[in-house]
């Protein structure tokens, strides 16, 4: 993966990925210039996968991994004694270095399958609507858009160091979830959902409507439709199979 993939205009130079990071934060719109004529995305994807990584391997090795099993198999619904008990020993097989590096990887895979599937669906549509923006464009927005999810990063090390015994749960440790500000429901299922909502999500969609209607010059509703219809759908199907 290369920052060079794309021919730069000539009209915009290339700005340093510190000072684009910047710019995604505080001046977005000058952020999507440089982009479009210079579609970089191994800066903000090192910074994300690796921080990742490394609150994730720092969180499974102080884990009490009794406790952790334990908690983990409170959060499924309807499993008779012996159900739990077989899960419960499969969870037990499992050494706690072979989770973590379960841990490890599957975090830093699923953000990836994430922005790929993310700038696929927008490339998907570009292609379909005529315009000239490739997947390397939409792949660069997406994880230059992404940088906020920093802060959940940093909300996992601080639940970390607060938690010194090891007994927080993976639903805890993101302090910036919807379940950990508040929205919760008697359905566990639900509070899952809750749980994969966090404010830096939000955050990180309103960025990329930004760049899809600066991009295409499009209206605001067309962006917003666009940018969130699988999100839409995704979370309004498992809600819809929750609550039925």
């Amino acid at each position: 993966m290369t920052d060079n993939e794309t021919e730069s205009d000539p009209q915009v130079e290339s700005a340093n990925p510190l000072e684009t990071a910047v710019n995604i934060l505080t001046s977005p719109q000058e952020a999507f210039i440089t982009l479009d004529a210079h579609p970089t995305k191994l800066f903000p994807l090192t910074v994300i996968l690796l921080s990742t990584m490394a609150a994730t391997a720092w969180y499974f090795s102080i884990l009490d991994y009794d406790w952790y099993i334990d908690d983990t198999l409170s959060q499924i619904q309807n499993l008779s004694d012996g159900q739990l008990e077989g899960a419960r020993d499969t969870l037990a097989s499992i050494s706690q270095r072979n989770m973590t590096l379960l841990g490890l990887f599957g975090s830093a895979f699923s953000l990836l399958a994430i922005y790929t599937l993310q700038s696929a669906y927008l490339s998907l549509v570009s292609a379909l609507a005529g315009d000239s923006y490739k997947f390397r464009h939409w792949f660069s927005l997406v994880c230059w858009t992404n940088l906020p999810y920093l802060l959940v990063v940093i909300s996992m090390v601080v639940n970390i160091i607060l938690n010194p015994n090891g007994q927080l749960s993976a639903y805890d440790l993101n302090a910036l979830s919807l379940s950990n500000l508040g929205m919760e429901s008697s359905n566990l299922s639900l509070n899952q959902i809750f749980s994969s909502l966090n404010l830096t999500m939000f955050w990180s969609l309103t960025l990329v409507i930004m760049g899809y209607k600066q991009w295409l010059n499009s209206s605001l509703i067309k962006a917003v439709t666009v940018v969130t219809a699988p999100y839409l759908l995704i979370f309004g199907v498992w809600a819809y199979f929750v609550l039925t």
